[in-house]
Protein backbone atom coordinates (compact mmCIF):
# COMPACT_ATOMS: atom_id res chain seq x y z
CA UNK A 1 0.00 0.00 0.00
CA UNK A 2 1.44 3.34 -0.98
CA UNK A 3 1.91 5.99 1.66
CA UNK A 4 -0.95 8.43 1.96
CA UNK A 5 -0.59 11.92 3.48
CA UNK A 6 3.08 11.76 4.52
CA UNK A 7 6.34 9.84 4.37
CA UNK A 8 7.14 10.76 7.97
CA UNK A 9 5.67 7.55 9.35
CA UNK A 10 7.92 5.52 7.04
CA UNK A 11 11.17 7.42 7.42
CA UNK A 12 11.15 9.32 10.72
CA UNK A 13 13.38 7.50 13.17
CA UNK A 14 12.19 6.77 16.69
CA UNK A 15 13.31 8.65 19.79
CA UNK A 16 13.36 12.37 20.49
CA UNK A 17 11.75 14.37 17.70
CA UNK A 18 13.57 17.57 16.83
CA UNK A 19 11.31 20.60 16.91
CA UNK A 20 13.37 22.92 14.74
CA UNK A 21 15.87 22.66 11.92
CA UNK A 22 19.53 22.72 12.93
CA UNK A 23 21.34 26.05 12.79
CA UNK A 24 22.79 26.20 9.28
CA UNK A 25 24.25 29.12 7.37
CA UNK A 26 21.62 31.52 6.13
CA UNK A 27 21.33 31.54 2.36
CA UNK A 28 19.02 33.81 0.33
CA UNK A 29 16.28 31.87 -1.41
CA UNK A 30 14.52 33.30 -4.44
CA UNK A 31 10.76 33.26 -4.08
CA UNK A 32 9.02 31.04 -6.65
CA UNK A 33 6.13 32.39 -8.76
CA UNK A 34 2.72 32.47 -7.10
CA UNK A 35 0.16 30.05 -8.54
CA UNK A 36 -2.62 31.93 -10.33
CA UNK A 37 -5.42 29.67 -9.15
CA UNK A 38 -8.12 31.38 -11.23
CA UNK A 39 -6.13 31.10 -14.46
CA UNK A 40 -5.24 27.46 -13.77
CA UNK A 41 -8.92 26.58 -13.24
CA UNK A 42 -9.87 28.40 -16.43
CA UNK A 43 -7.24 26.40 -18.34
CA UNK A 44 -8.88 23.16 -17.17
CA UNK A 45 -11.75 23.93 -19.56
CA UNK A 46 -9.73 22.59 -22.50
CA UNK A 47 -6.75 20.83 -20.82
CA UNK A 48 -6.65 17.72 -18.63
CA UNK A 49 -3.13 18.49 -17.40
CA UNK A 50 -2.29 22.16 -16.80
CA UNK A 51 1.31 23.29 -16.27
CA UNK A 52 1.37 26.65 -14.47
CA UNK A 53 4.32 29.07 -14.91
CA UNK A 54 7.20 28.08 -12.61
CA UNK A 55 6.17 24.40 -12.25
CA UNK A 56 9.19 22.10 -11.85
CA UNK A 57 7.71 18.59 -11.78
CA UNK A 58 7.87 16.04 -14.60
CA UNK A 59 5.52 13.13 -15.22
CA UNK A 60 4.95 10.29 -17.65
CA UNK A 61 2.13 11.82 -19.69
CA UNK A 62 0.80 8.54 -21.11
CA UNK A 63 0.79 6.72 -17.78
CA UNK A 64 -0.89 9.63 -16.00
CA UNK A 65 -3.58 10.14 -18.66
CA UNK A 66 -4.44 6.44 -18.59
CA UNK A 67 -5.16 6.77 -14.85
CA UNK A 68 -7.23 9.98 -14.99
CA UNK A 69 -10.44 8.53 -16.36
CA UNK A 70 -13.14 10.98 -17.43
CA UNK A 71 -13.40 12.97 -14.22
CA UNK A 72 -9.87 13.68 -12.97
CA UNK A 73 -7.63 16.65 -13.78
CA UNK A 74 -4.08 17.69 -12.88
CA UNK A 75 -2.50 21.08 -12.14
CA UNK A 76 1.30 21.29 -12.00
CA UNK A 77 2.21 24.32 -9.89
CA UNK A 78 5.46 25.90 -8.65
CA UNK A 79 6.75 25.48 -5.12
CA UNK A 80 4.86 27.54 -2.56
CA UNK A 81 8.06 29.03 -1.14
CA UNK A 82 8.49 29.27 2.60
CA UNK A 83 5.20 29.85 4.35
CA UNK A 84 6.18 32.84 6.48
CA UNK A 85 5.84 36.58 6.72
CA UNK A 86 7.25 38.12 3.57
CA UNK A 87 6.70 34.92 1.57
CA UNK A 88 4.07 34.05 -1.02
CA UNK A 89 1.82 32.92 1.83
CA UNK A 90 2.35 34.40 5.31
CA UNK A 91 0.79 31.39 7.05
CA UNK A 92 -0.95 28.10 6.41
CA UNK A 93 -4.40 29.63 6.80
CA UNK A 94 -3.71 32.06 3.96
CA UNK A 95 -2.51 29.23 1.73
CA UNK A 96 -5.69 27.28 2.45
CA UNK A 97 -7.84 30.29 1.65
CA UNK A 98 -6.02 31.24 -1.56
CA UNK A 99 -5.23 27.77 -2.94
CA UNK A 100 -6.87 24.81 -1.19
CA UNK A 101 -10.39 26.16 -0.69
CA UNK A 102 -10.92 27.37 -4.31
CA UNK A 103 -9.63 24.05 -5.71
CA UNK A 104 -11.81 21.99 -3.38
CA UNK A 105 -14.80 24.19 -4.22
CA UNK A 106 -14.18 23.72 -7.98
CA UNK A 107 -13.93 19.95 -7.56
CA UNK A 108 -17.14 19.73 -5.53
CA UNK A 109 -19.10 22.08 -7.80
CA UNK A 110 -18.12 20.22 -10.97
CA UNK A 111 -18.15 16.75 -9.34
CA UNK A 112 -14.60 16.17 -10.49
CA UNK A 113 -11.32 15.05 -8.93
CA UNK A 114 -8.41 17.46 -9.04
CA UNK A 115 -4.77 16.53 -8.41
CA UNK A 116 -2.57 19.48 -7.43
CA UNK A 117 1.22 19.20 -7.60
CA UNK A 118 2.95 22.00 -5.66
CA UNK A 119 6.65 21.60 -6.38
CA UNK A 120 6.73 17.81 -6.08
CA UNK A 121 4.14 17.54 -3.29
CA UNK A 122 0.85 15.96 -4.40
CA UNK A 123 -2.69 16.59 -3.05
CA UNK A 124 -6.01 15.17 -4.25
CA UNK A 125 -9.12 17.40 -4.04
CA UNK A 126 -12.70 16.31 -4.53
CA UNK A 127 -15.00 13.85 -2.80
CA UNK A 128 -11.86 12.24 -1.39
CA UNK A 129 -9.10 14.59 -0.19
CA UNK A 130 -5.69 13.17 0.61
CA UNK A 131 -2.01 13.95 0.29
CA UNK A 132 -0.20 11.30 -1.78
CA UNK A 133 3.47 10.39 -1.72
CA UNK A 134 5.68 7.39 -2.51
CA UNK A 135 6.01 4.05 -0.75
CA UNK A 136 9.71 3.22 -0.60
CA UNK A 137 13.24 4.54 -1.03
CA UNK A 138 13.63 3.75 -4.78
CA UNK A 139 10.39 5.62 -5.52
CA UNK A 140 11.52 8.50 -3.30
CA UNK A 141 14.82 8.64 -5.20
CA UNK A 142 12.95 8.73 -8.53
CA UNK A 143 10.68 11.55 -7.37
CA UNK A 144 13.42 13.71 -5.87
CA UNK A 145 16.32 13.10 -8.28
CA UNK A 146 14.21 13.52 -11.43
CA UNK A 147 11.44 15.70 -9.93
CA UNK A 148 9.22 12.95 -11.35
CA UNK A 149 5.76 12.90 -9.73
CA UNK A 150 4.29 10.17 -11.94
CA UNK A 151 3.89 7.64 -9.11
CA UNK A 152 2.10 9.85 -6.55
CA UNK A 153 -0.08 11.50 -9.25
CA UNK A 154 -1.16 8.13 -10.69
CA UNK A 155 -1.77 6.82 -7.18
CA UNK A 156 -3.94 9.85 -6.29
CA UNK A 157 -5.97 9.52 -9.50
CA UNK A 158 -6.53 5.80 -8.97
CA UNK A 159 -7.32 6.36 -5.29
CA UNK A 160 -10.14 8.71 -6.29
CA UNK A 161 -11.75 5.89 -8.26
CA UNK A 162 -10.92 2.80 -6.18
CA UNK A 163 -9.03 3.00 -2.92
CA UNK A 164 -8.46 -0.77 -2.71
CA UNK A 165 -6.66 -1.07 -6.07
CA UNK A 166 -4.97 2.34 -6.12
CA UNK A 167 -1.51 0.88 -5.63
CA UNK A 168 -1.81 -1.86 -8.24
CA UNK A 169 0.44 -0.37 -10.92
CA UNK A 170 4.11 -0.13 -11.82
CA UNK A 171 5.58 3.35 -12.00
CA UNK A 172 8.89 4.45 -13.50
CA UNK A 173 11.87 3.81 -11.22
CA UNK A 174 15.39 4.17 -12.62
CA UNK A 175 17.92 1.58 -11.44
CA UNK A 176 21.20 3.06 -10.11
CA UNK A 177 24.25 2.47 -12.30
CA UNK A 178 27.90 2.33 -11.25
CA UNK A 179 29.94 5.39 -12.29
CA UNK A 180 32.86 5.01 -14.66
CA UNK A 181 36.40 5.49 -13.39
CA UNK A 182 36.59 8.78 -15.28
CA UNK A 183 33.40 10.05 -13.65
CA UNK A 184 34.69 9.17 -10.18
CA UNK A 185 38.11 10.71 -10.89
CA UNK A 186 36.50 13.95 -12.03
CA UNK A 187 34.19 14.32 -9.03
CA UNK A 188 36.82 13.15 -6.54
CA UNK A 189 39.24 15.73 -7.95
CA UNK A 190 36.79 18.53 -7.23
CA UNK A 191 36.13 17.20 -3.70
CA UNK A 192 39.85 16.91 -3.04
CA UNK A 193 40.27 20.58 -3.91
CA UNK A 194 37.33 21.62 -1.70
CA UNK A 195 35.06 19.53 0.56
CA UNK A 196 31.90 21.08 -0.97
CA UNK A 197 31.48 21.05 -4.76
CA UNK A 198 28.53 22.62 -6.61
CA UNK A 199 28.41 21.37 -10.19
CA UNK A 200 27.47 23.71 -13.07
CA UNK A 201 23.72 23.83 -13.54
CA UNK A 202 22.93 23.27 -9.87
CA UNK A 203 20.12 25.72 -9.04
CA UNK A 204 20.31 25.07 -5.28
CA UNK A 205 24.01 25.32 -4.31
CA UNK A 206 25.23 24.11 -0.93
CA UNK A 207 27.11 26.70 1.13
CA UNK A 208 30.81 25.67 1.37
CA UNK A 209 30.72 26.58 5.05
CA UNK A 210 28.63 23.44 5.68
CA UNK A 211 31.95 21.58 5.84
CA UNK A 212 32.97 23.80 8.77
CA UNK A 213 29.67 23.08 10.51
CA UNK A 214 30.33 19.35 10.08
CA UNK A 215 33.79 19.79 11.59
CA UNK A 216 32.24 21.46 14.64
CA UNK A 217 30.07 18.34 14.97
CA UNK A 218 33.18 16.16 14.81
CA UNK A 219 32.34 14.87 11.32
CA UNK A 220 34.45 15.15 8.17
CA UNK A 221 32.39 15.53 4.99
CA UNK A 222 32.66 15.63 1.22
CA UNK A 223 29.53 17.08 -0.39
CA UNK A 224 28.84 17.04 -4.15
CA UNK A 225 25.72 18.93 -5.31
CA UNK A 226 24.67 17.98 -8.86
CA UNK A 227 21.74 19.21 -11.00
CA UNK A 228 18.40 17.40 -11.10
CA UNK A 229 18.27 14.63 -13.68
CA UNK A 230 16.21 14.93 -16.84
CA UNK A 231 13.77 12.13 -17.78
CA UNK A 232 15.65 9.30 -19.45
CA UNK A 233 19.05 10.14 -17.95
CA UNK A 234 20.70 7.31 -15.99
CA UNK A 235 20.96 7.61 -12.23
CA UNK A 236 24.66 7.32 -11.42
CA UNK A 237 25.34 6.06 -7.89
CA UNK A 238 28.43 8.10 -7.02
CA UNK A 239 28.44 7.89 -3.21
CA UNK A 240 29.87 4.36 -2.63
CA UNK A 241 32.68 4.93 -5.15
CA UNK A 242 33.57 8.29 -3.63
CA UNK A 243 33.67 6.75 -0.15
CA UNK A 244 36.51 4.53 -1.37
CA UNK A 245 38.43 7.72 -2.20
CA UNK A 246 37.55 9.42 1.12
CA UNK A 247 37.16 6.52 3.62
CA UNK A 248 37.50 8.73 6.71
CA UNK A 249 34.72 11.14 5.70
CA UNK A 250 30.97 11.08 5.28
CA UNK A 251 30.19 11.44 1.57
CA UNK A 252 26.97 13.16 0.46
CA UNK A 253 25.89 13.43 -3.17
CA UNK A 254 22.82 15.55 -3.97
CA UNK A 255 21.14 15.08 -7.34
CA UNK A 256 18.17 17.40 -7.61
CA UNK A 257 16.31 16.95 -4.32
CA UNK A 258 17.73 13.48 -3.70
CA UNK A 259 20.56 13.09 -1.19
CA UNK A 260 22.73 9.98 -1.22
CA UNK A 261 25.02 9.30 1.73
CA UNK A 262 27.90 6.88 2.29
CA UNK A 263 29.96 6.47 5.44
CA UNK A 264 31.93 3.96 7.44
CA UNK A 265 28.92 3.56 9.74
CA UNK A 266 26.48 3.18 6.86
CA UNK A 267 23.46 2.14 8.93
CA UNK A 268 23.53 5.31 11.04
CA UNK A 269 24.28 7.51 8.02
CA UNK A 270 21.30 6.10 6.11
CA UNK A 271 19.09 6.48 9.17
CA UNK A 272 20.09 10.15 9.49
CA UNK A 273 19.32 10.78 5.81
CA UNK A 274 15.93 9.05 6.00
CA UNK A 275 15.11 10.97 9.18
CA UNK A 276 15.73 14.26 7.37
CA UNK A 277 13.30 13.35 4.59
CA UNK A 278 10.60 12.23 7.00
CA UNK A 279 11.09 15.19 9.34
CA UNK A 280 10.94 17.93 6.68
CA UNK A 281 8.91 16.35 3.88
CA UNK A 282 6.46 19.25 3.60
CA UNK A 283 9.16 21.92 3.51
CA UNK A 284 11.25 20.03 0.96
CA UNK A 285 8.56 18.76 -1.42
CA UNK A 286 6.03 21.61 -1.36
CA UNK A 287 7.87 24.70 -0.19
CA UNK A 288 11.12 23.99 -2.05
CA UNK A 289 13.40 24.45 0.94
CA UNK A 290 17.16 24.46 0.33
CA UNK A 291 19.17 21.25 0.04
CA UNK A 292 21.66 22.60 2.55
CA UNK A 293 18.84 22.58 5.10
CA UNK A 294 18.53 18.82 4.51
CA UNK A 295 22.32 18.47 4.79
CA UNK A 296 22.26 20.34 8.08
CA UNK A 297 19.50 18.09 9.43
CA UNK A 298 21.43 14.99 8.40
CA UNK A 299 24.58 16.24 10.11
CA UNK A 300 22.78 17.04 13.35
CA UNK A 301 20.99 13.71 13.39
CA UNK A 302 24.16 11.80 12.53
CA UNK A 303 26.04 13.54 15.35
CA UNK A 304 23.25 12.46 17.71
CA UNK A 305 23.32 8.83 16.49
CA UNK A 306 27.10 8.59 16.67
CA UNK A 307 27.25 10.08 20.14
CA UNK A 308 24.29 8.40 21.83
CA UNK A 309 22.83 4.95 22.34
CA UNK A 310 19.20 5.69 23.14
CA UNK A 311 18.13 3.94 26.35
CA UNK A 312 21.20 1.71 26.08
CA UNK A 313 23.36 0.30 28.84
CA UNK A 314 27.18 0.35 28.87
CA UNK A 315 28.68 -2.85 27.47
CA UNK A 316 30.69 -5.02 29.91
CA UNK A 317 34.45 -4.96 29.70
CA UNK A 318 36.16 -7.89 27.95
CA UNK A 319 36.64 -10.79 30.38
CA UNK A 320 39.93 -12.72 30.80
CA UNK A 321 40.20 -16.22 29.39
CA UNK A 322 39.17 -18.92 31.94
CA UNK A 323 42.01 -20.74 33.73
CA UNK A 324 42.04 -24.42 34.86
CA UNK A 325 40.82 -24.83 38.45
CA UNK A 326 43.70 -25.40 40.94
CA UNK A 327 42.57 -26.32 44.50
CA UNK A 328 45.95 -25.66 46.17
CA UNK A 329 46.38 -22.29 44.46
CA UNK A 330 42.82 -21.36 45.30
CA UNK A 331 43.39 -22.07 49.00
CA UNK A 332 46.64 -20.06 48.97
CA UNK A 333 44.89 -17.17 47.27
CA UNK A 334 41.94 -17.20 49.65
CA UNK A 335 43.85 -17.59 52.97
CA UNK A 336 44.78 -13.90 53.34
CA UNK A 337 41.23 -12.87 52.51
CA UNK A 338 39.82 -15.32 55.05
CA UNK A 339 41.98 -13.70 57.72
CA UNK A 340 40.94 -10.25 56.62
CA UNK A 341 37.32 -11.38 56.56
CA UNK A 342 37.59 -12.69 60.10
CA UNK A 343 38.99 -9.35 61.25
CA UNK A 344 36.11 -7.55 59.55
CA UNK A 345 33.54 -9.84 61.16
CA UNK A 346 35.06 -9.29 64.60
CA UNK A 347 35.57 -5.55 64.43
CA UNK A 348 33.84 -4.26 61.31
CA UNK A 349 30.17 -4.06 62.25
CA UNK A 350 30.33 -0.28 62.17
CA UNK A 351 32.10 -0.30 58.82
CA UNK A 352 29.47 -2.69 57.43
CA UNK A 353 26.65 -0.47 58.61
CA UNK A 354 28.27 2.58 57.02
CA UNK A 355 28.78 0.72 53.77
CA UNK A 356 25.17 -0.44 53.79
CA UNK A 357 23.96 3.14 54.14
CA UNK A 358 26.17 4.24 51.26
CA UNK A 359 24.85 1.40 49.10
CA UNK A 360 21.26 2.31 49.89
CA UNK A 361 21.96 5.91 48.96
CA UNK A 362 23.58 4.85 45.70
CA UNK A 363 20.63 2.63 44.83
CA UNK A 364 18.20 5.42 45.67
CA UNK A 365 20.10 7.86 43.46
CA UNK A 366 20.16 5.33 40.62
CA UNK A 367 16.40 4.81 40.87
CA UNK A 368 15.81 8.56 41.08
CA UNK A 369 18.07 9.17 38.06
CA UNK A 370 16.18 6.58 36.02
CA UNK A 371 12.83 8.13 37.00
CA UNK A 372 13.94 11.71 36.29
CA UNK A 373 15.55 10.70 32.98
CA UNK A 374 12.27 9.19 31.83
CA UNK A 375 10.35 12.33 32.87
CA UNK A 376 12.83 14.60 31.12
CA UNK A 377 12.75 12.51 27.92
CA UNK A 378 8.94 12.58 27.93
CA UNK A 379 8.79 16.37 28.35
CA UNK A 380 11.44 16.95 25.66
CA UNK A 381 9.51 14.69 23.30
CA UNK A 382 6.26 16.49 24.09
CA UNK A 383 7.85 19.89 23.39
CA UNK A 384 9.47 18.61 20.18
CA UNK A 385 6.16 17.18 18.98
CA UNK A 386 4.42 20.50 19.67
CA UNK A 387 7.05 22.41 17.69
CA UNK A 388 6.74 19.91 14.82
CA UNK A 389 2.95 20.20 14.80
CA UNK A 390 3.20 24.00 14.67
CA UNK A 391 5.58 23.86 11.70
CA UNK A 392 3.38 21.38 9.80
CA UNK A 393 0.42 23.74 10.30
CA UNK A 394 2.49 26.49 8.72
CA UNK A 395 2.76 28.40 12.00
CA UNK A 396 5.95 30.03 13.17
CA UNK A 397 7.32 28.32 16.27
CA UNK A 398 7.81 30.52 19.33
CA UNK A 399 11.56 31.33 19.49
CA UNK A 400 11.58 31.00 23.26
CA UNK A 401 10.01 27.54 23.09
CA UNK A 402 12.49 26.45 20.41
CA UNK A 403 15.36 27.78 22.54
CA UNK A 404 14.09 25.89 25.59
CA UNK A 405 13.88 22.73 23.48
CA UNK A 406 17.46 23.06 22.25
CA UNK A 407 18.68 23.84 25.79
CA UNK A 408 16.84 20.84 27.25
CA UNK A 409 18.35 18.57 24.59
CA UNK A 410 21.84 19.77 25.36
CA UNK A 411 21.42 19.59 29.15
CA UNK A 412 19.96 16.09 28.95
CA UNK A 413 23.22 14.76 27.54
CA UNK A 414 25.19 16.46 30.35
CA UNK A 415 22.99 15.70 33.40
CA UNK A 416 24.64 13.11 35.67
CA UNK A 417 22.40 13.31 38.76
CA UNK A 418 18.68 13.06 39.43
CA UNK A 419 18.66 16.67 40.61
CA UNK A 420 20.30 17.85 37.40
CA UNK A 421 17.89 15.77 35.32
CA UNK A 422 14.94 17.33 37.16
CA UNK A 423 16.23 20.73 36.08
CA UNK A 424 16.22 19.48 32.47
CA UNK A 425 12.55 18.57 32.92
CA UNK A 426 11.93 22.07 34.22
CA UNK A 427 13.55 23.62 31.14
CA UNK A 428 11.32 21.55 28.83
CA UNK A 429 8.25 22.48 30.87
CA UNK A 430 9.18 26.15 30.51
CA UNK A 431 9.20 25.65 26.73
CA UNK A 432 5.73 24.09 26.87
CA UNK A 433 4.52 26.96 29.04
CA UNK A 434 5.74 29.50 26.49
CA UNK A 435 3.15 28.31 23.99
CA UNK A 436 4.66 26.89 20.82
CA UNK A 437 3.03 28.98 18.04
CA UNK A 438 4.44 32.49 17.98
CA UNK A 439 1.83 35.09 18.86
Amino acid sequence: MRVVRTLAGLLLAGGVVAGAAPPVMAQPQERPPVLDVGQALDDLADQRIVRAPGAVAHLDDDLVRSALGDDTYVILAPYTGRIEEGGNYPDGETHDKVVSEPLQSWAEKNRKNLVLVEGIGVTLYGETRIGASVANIPELRQMTAYLDVTIPVVYAARYAHDEDTAADFDGPVADPVTPSAAQVDDLAGHLRDAPVHNAPGRDDPVDPRMARLATEYGIGVRIAALPALEPGQPFVDYAPALLERFPDDVVMVAQGRWLDIAARDQAKATSARDYAYGRFEYGSFRQGSLMQDRVGTVLERLRFLLKNNAYGRPQPQPQPRPQPYDVRQTINDLTPWVLVGAALVLGGVGLYSWRRVQTDRTDAERRAMRRESARAMAKIGELGAALLAAEERGEAADPAAAERYATARALYDEALTAKAMAEVTGVAEEGLAEGVPAS
